[in-house]
């Protein structure tokens, strides 16, 4: 009877131990899931989303009105426009979690001109960057007759084309990197490659 007593004591400490154990695990998670963790915003799934919302965040609106974004692995840059003073367009800074800004933006010309070269940030499927930068590198490193060997997306610039064949369309160019080579693809605001140029 007191060998008995004692295995049930035995398997009751275990599945505490086990549920302890569960609790650290579920803690530890959310803790690695939380937006302090380092991110890459071209491969990282929903990575340039997050950053995007919390630069959105500060700014007031959402969508935001911006005439760039430029996207490195560790950061995010974006000009915007105020939504409270339409003509004053500003700088946000998002890294490691951290949005930094309003930083003016020093602007020259006609106002027509900085309005024409707006753009929402919804004009972009940010939660789609990852697999377009994928499907880029793997062009990049397979084309014909250069290639960018090993290439890996080092930045991206998003922003409304100025040559006017284009009809003032967004679009993306993505920057590459690899040891022997490097070079940019320029795609449209769905991803779509337009060309791919090696240098």
């Amino acid at each position: 009877m007191r060998a008995r007593t004692t295995a049930v004591a035995g398997a009751l400490f275990l599945v505490a131990v086990a549920n302890a154990g569960c609790s650290v695990s579920t803690t530890s998670d959310t803790t690695q899931t939380s937006d302090e963790r380092p991110s890459d915003l071209l491969h990282d799934r929903r990575a340039a989303t997050r950053a995007l919302a919390a630069v959105e965040r500060r700014v007031g609106t959402t969508p935001a009105r911006a005439t760039e974004v430029l996207a490195y692995p560790e950061y995010l840059d974006i000009k915007v426009q105020d939504p409270a003073v339409p003509e004053h367009i500003d700088e946000y800074e998002w890294r490691g979690g951290s949005v930094s800004g309003p930083e003016p933006v020093h602007l020259s010309g006609p106002q027509e001109e900085v309005e024409a070269s707006l753009f929402p940030t919804s004009a972009v499927r940010w939660r789609d960057v990852p697999d377009i930068v994928r499907e880029v590198e793997a062009r990049a490193h397979h084309a014909r007759p250069t290639r960018i060997e090993g290439a890996i997306g080092s930045y991206l610039i998003v922003r409304r084309s100025t040559n006017p064949d284009d009809d003032g369309r967004v679009e993306i160019d993505l920057y590459l990197e690899g040891p022997r080579r490097s070079g940019y693809a320029e795609l449209t605001a769905n991803g779509d490659l337009v060309t791919l140029h090696v240098s």
